[in-house]
């Protein structure tokens, strides 16, 4: 494709501006890389652009950038890492993984860099309408700014502007515009989209397929009649002639968010209950889990949070105590959450991850397991979880409780008496794992001692930056 020789020098000079992707010690050396100019586009003063990298360990990415023009500011969007074919295989927003989140302020972009993308010679798009607005709030459009053609070959971006923000899955990317790059030959009336991009209201390129994502997904944008009519149309217009059709579009500002295509994945933040509330367990499970827990392991707090933190990594935990005596988990492994409910903190009635829209209910249960806990006492559990896909997965669960402490040598904020309980897991699919967790008395509930996975050493826990409300 043909590009004027002021963009490709400004690409060039681009192309070795700094990116966060490679600025960490740890991190592998880049070995190249550059602006793909397909990527490139300009929503009012907003500039868009991907970069491929390459590193010495012979891994590829694809990092989205986004120049606020107006205010001097750039963002990082999102990373791309791909496999040996070209494809993404994993995505992150941030440090969220496989799901979108808001884009992060670049500190590595001088004011230098962002006036040599802002003066990249990309039009602002602007957009013709190619049709009246559908029964379900969709219009078609053209970006007359972008058209090209050279020779045969005509350059064109299509644009799908939504009534409503929409959440489009598998990342739930919010969007209000989709972009489509086609090239097209005006002779032989072949083409193809190289470059697809959802965009939000503040011009950001929130999802994308480019380079061999799309030519994965090429039977999803088969150029169909309506399409040719109109690439026809802008292949037979003279030299210097703006095309026109239905005029100009300006998109709606404030857009409602859709009722019908909402985020498809859960709303966890602050351990929020609305997303397992939509999954209630089987009368059966709710009656024998009740009668564990009353009258003597009601919780006695409203909310504990705790960073857990032990060989594996850290973990931020979230405990908040419901009106019915269950225990709402969240934990925070920094690139996606999980949520569980729970009786006591140890046994798992429900379960979701922020990066999935499924679930897991606990669909049988068998357990001697007996409150209050006594030093000496053994118990079990043997149960089974069902999934959104009605898989069943099987547990064992067996503990003795061992001994006794002062539950403030476990954290100054905790009060009373602990008992010590040791319990040996095994889950189908899984490596047997084992832990010791101090049942808190004052508080009734567990909180994890030492944990110890497969054949690896036992690592204890240490809970940093502890906080009861009661």
């Amino acid at each position: 494709m043909y590009y004027p020789h002021s963009l490709m020098r400004s690409l060039f000079v681009l192309s070795l501006l700094p990116f966060s992707y490679v600025q960490a010690a740890d991190k592998p050396a880049l070995t190249g890389g550059g602006v793909n100019p397909l990527s490139i586009t300009r929503i009012h003063d907003r500039v868009n652009y991907m970069v491929s990298l390459n590193f010495n360990d012979g891994k590829t990415a694809q990092e989205w950038h986004s120049v606020d023009c107006k205010n001097n500011k750039a963002q990082i969007l999102y990373k791309d890492l791909l496999d040996n074919e070209g494809l993404t295989k994993a995505r992150f927003y941030g440090a969220s993984y496989s799901r979108y989140a808001p884009a992060q302020d670049d500190k590595l972009m001088t004011a230098e860099d962002i006036r040599t993308v802002c003066k990249l010679p990309i039009k602002e798009a602007h957009w013709e309408r190619l049709s009246a607005t559908s029964s379900v709030g969709t219009t078609d459009l053209v970006d007359v700014n972008s058209i090209q053609r050279v020779g045969d070959i005509l350059s064109v971006r299509m644009g799908y502007d939504y009534a409503d923000i929409i959440w489009e899955p598998p990342y739930d990317a919010p969007l209000e515009l989709k972009i489509e790059h086609y090239l097209y030959n005006c002779k032989t009336h072949q083409g193809d989209a190289f470059a697809a991009m959802n965009i939000d209201s503040e011009g950001r390129v929130t999802d994308s397929l480019i380079t061999a994502d799309i030519v994965r997904r090429k039977s999803s944008f088969k150029i169909n009649t309506q399409m040719e009519e109109r690439f026809g149309q802008i292949c037979q217009l003279p030299a210097g002639k703006t095309f026109t059709a239905e005029g100009h579009f300006v998109p709606a500002v404030n857009k409602p968010s859709s009722t019908l295509m909402g985020p498809s994945m859960p709303d966890l933040s602050n351990n929020n209950s609305q997303w397992l509330s939509k999954f209630p367990l089987s009368v059966a499970i709710e009656h024998q889990a009740q009668s564990l827990i009353k009258p003597w392991a009601l919780p006695r707090f409203k909310q504990i949070r705790y960073t857990e933190v032990s060989a594996p990594g850290e973990v931020k935990v979230q405990l908040d105590a419901q009106p019915d005596g269950y225990i709402r988990k969240l934990e925070d492994y920094g690139i996606w959450t999980v949520q569980r409910l729970t009786l006591g903190n140890q046994l798992q009635l429900k379960y979701t991850m922020s990066i999935s829209s499924g679930s897991s209910l606990l669909n049988k249960l068998q357990t001697d397991l007996r409150f209050p806990l006594v030093t000496g006492q053994r118990y079990q559990a043997q149960w089974d979880s069902i999934d959104d896909d009605k898989k069943v997965t099987a547990a064992t669960l067996r503990c003795e409780v061992t001994g006794e402490g002062d539950a403030h040598s476990i954290a100054p904020e905790f009060s009373g008496k602990y008992l010590l309980v040791e319990c040996h897991e095994t889950y189908e699919g899984q490596r047997r794992s084992s832990d010791k967790s101090a049942w808190l008395q004052d508080l009734n509930v567990f909180v994890p001692v030492a944990q110890q996975v497969g054949d690896k050493p036992e690592s204890l826990v240490k809970l940093e930056n502890v906080s009861v409300i009661r």
